[in-house]
């Protein structure tokens, strides 16, 4: 597979969904076909966490071979995530970057503003990312986009709370979203 490869990219106006970041869901997707079509030559270097998606993920034989090669190399040691250090997190960076500059051209149109104005979601590193390459005007709309869903979560919460507190149990699904939420605010790469 190239890096980039247009075959496996979906344009990142129709990964939006509410409550999710677009960019973690495009990383998300390309992650997962990457490890899934990933040859033994393009993973020599790996971190802790890319070990466990391509164990995961990858065809056997080449997880094998991939695990092998690593292995019987005595100058191969495991990181954490790290571009300079993991040929995995490297590819991930490329396709960050790619997405990043889809997203910065699609809010030009009317169309993703509009969606990331009422529904959108960006997690904390993707959205401080965009921030600092847009213009004025568009910040504010991804500031309120990173902003809001913490608002909608905290109230949810709160609501359950005084649901359990008087013994009610039920809508326990916020704490998942909440989990997710809390999860994704690092952003997939590491």
């Amino acid at each position: 597979m190239k890096i980039g490869s247009p075959a496996i990219r979906l344009p990142i106006s129709s990964i939006v969904a509410k409550g999710t970041c677009p960019i973690c869901a495009a990383l998300k997707e390309f992650q997962n076909d990457f490890a899934k079509t990933l040859s033994v030559y393009e993973c020599a270097r790996f971190c802790n966490l890319h070990a466990w998606v391509i164990a995961n993920s990858a065809p056997a034989e080449s997880v094998a071979t991939i695990f092998l090669e690593s292995i019987r190399n005595p100058h191969w040691e495991p990181s954490p995530p790290n571009p300079d250090q993991c040929d995995f997190c490297k590819r991930m960076e490329i396709e960050k970057q790619i997405r990043i500059k889809e997203i910065l051209k699609e809010l030009g149109r009317p169309g993703l503003r509009s969606w990331l104005h009422e529904h959108g979601m960006l997690c904390f590193r993707h959205g401080t990312e965009l921030i600092g390459k847009l213009p004025e005007a568009l910040q504010k709309t991804v500031e309120e986009a990173m902003s809001r869903k913490a608002r909608e979560l905290e109230r949810e919460l709160q609501e359950f709370l005084q649901h359990a507190k008087a013994g009610d149990r039920a809508g326990g699904g916020v704490l998942g979203r909440a989990a997710e939420y809390l999860v994704a605010q690092r952003g997939i790469e590491s």
